[in-house]
Order: C-alpha cells, then structure tokens, then sequence
C-alpha cells in the first residue's frame, strides 16, 4: 500500500546543523510537529574511512543544486587516506554527528549504520551501544575496485 510521504534535502554540516531550524526554513509547519516529537531515529551510511572521494563522486550535485563543496569537512575523506591518524579522526568524527544529533531525537530512538568497518571502529563510537549487527554482503559497486566484501548495519541505542 503506497501512503503519501514528503521528502526534504538539507544540506549542512552534519556536526552543527540545527534540522529543527533549517526545516522550519522549507517546511514549517513539518518542522513544528518535528520539534514536537522529534525523530524516531536515523538510517544513515556515513562514508567509509579513507576509501571513497564522496565530493568528486557526487560532483554533479553541487553543481546541479549550486552547492559549495567543503572537501576539507568531509569525515573520512580519501585524501586522508586509512592510517591510525585518520581512522582516530573519522571515530572522533562519526562521534560527533552521532552526540550532536541525538538532540534531535525521541527518547528511545533507534540509530541505524551501515559502515564497512574493517578496522572495528564502531564498537565505542559515543555513548551509544550496539544491539545488533547485521552483516550483508556488497554485491554492485560503482568504485573501481570491483572485489567483493561484506558490509554492516548497526543498530545502535542509548546507553
């Protein structure tokens, strides 16, 4: 059964942004029942450490919507690459985003996310405990390196 659902794209830092107050921007009276009730949780695939240009592969989008690219934000950016520094600055990261936005959300919520966490870097990420992991395997991929791996979701909760 098809039911009616409204899609809304705001572009932000994900470690700062207000969603209450952008959405008010666009849609206030959604943004309202949203303050209200807050969200019930997130799915979410945040990049991968060191293993993908996001900005250079979603170019188009900025161009397209007139956006500015802020490379250098980026949490797990390529050019960082995947040593102990970076993965230590993408947990640090990751982190941030996850604290920043629980004030966004319902008690009790339910944070889904799908990472390729190869270096085992979820486990301690905020204050946040992981319920479950579900394991999947990767079988289309756009990147150049066309080897087959396994992905997880998270499912994360409050502490």
């Amino acid at each position: 059964m098809r039911k009616v659902s409204y899609q809304i794209c705001l572009s932000g830092n994900s470690e700062t942004i207000n969603l209450f107050s952008q959405l008010a921007k666009v849609y206030p009276t959604f943004a309202k029942l949203a303050k209200r009730q807050k969200f019930r949780g997130i799915f979410s695939s945040p990049p991968y450490v060191g293993l993908i240009d996001y900005h250079e592969q979603h170019a188009y989008a900025y161009e397209l919507f007139g956006l500015e690219r802020q490379d250098e934000q980026e949490i797990g950016a390529m050019f960082k690459k995947q040593s102990k520094k970076a993965q230590q600055e993408y947990v640090q990261g990751i982190a941030k985003v996850l604290v920043h936005c629980q004030q966004f959300l319902a008690k009790d919520f339910d944070i889904f996310l799908v990472a390729n966490d190869k270096y085992n870097l979820y486990p301690p990420i905020a204050n946040l405990q992981i319920v479950h992991q579900y394991k999947r395997p990767v079988l289309n991929r756009t990147e150049k390196d066309k080897g087959a791996y396994s992905e997880i979701i998270f499912h994360l909760k409050e502490k």
